[in-house]
C-alpha cells in the first residue's frame, strides 16, 4: 500500500545545553515533539513503526550548529503550520531558522 508522503525540510541551530545531546537523542526529541504537535506525520512500515525523517548530516557531541532535517507528512501542510506548531515543543537550545518545502 503506497502512503502519499509529502516532505517539508526545516534547519535546526543547535545550541547551549542541547549540544550534549547526541544525535539518537535528537531523533528521540524531534519525534516525541512531532507527535505532541498533532500533526499528519507519515511512519515507518514494520513491527515498530517510527515518524519517517531523514537527516542531511549529524553534529559531533559539544558542537553548536545547523542541523537539516526532513519530515514527512500524509496530507500537505504549510511550512508556516509546521515551524508554528513545532516551536512550541521543542526544548530550549533548539531554534527553527527555516522552514521549506
Amino acid at each position: 500500500m503506497e502512503i502519499n508522503k509529502f516532505p517539508l525540510k526545516i534547519i535546526l541551530y543547535k545550541k547551549d545545553e542541547m549540544i550534549y545531546f547526541s544525535q539518537l537523542d535528537l531523533v528521540r526529541i524531534l519525534e516525541r515533539a512531532l507527535r505532541r504537535s498533532n500533526l499528519p506525520l507519515v511512519f515507518t512500515q514494520g513491527f515498530n513503526p517510527r515518524v519517517k525523517m531523514s537527516f542531511s548530516s549529524a553534529l559531533k557531541l559539544g558542537v553548536e550548529g545547523r542541523v537539516e532535517v526532513i519530515f514527512y507528512f500524509s496530507q500537505k501542510i504549510s511550512p508556516y503550520k509546521l515551524k508554528e506548531q513545532l516551536l512550541s515543543q521543542l526544548p530550549a537550545g533548539l531554534e527553527i531558522i527555516e522552514c521549506v518545502e
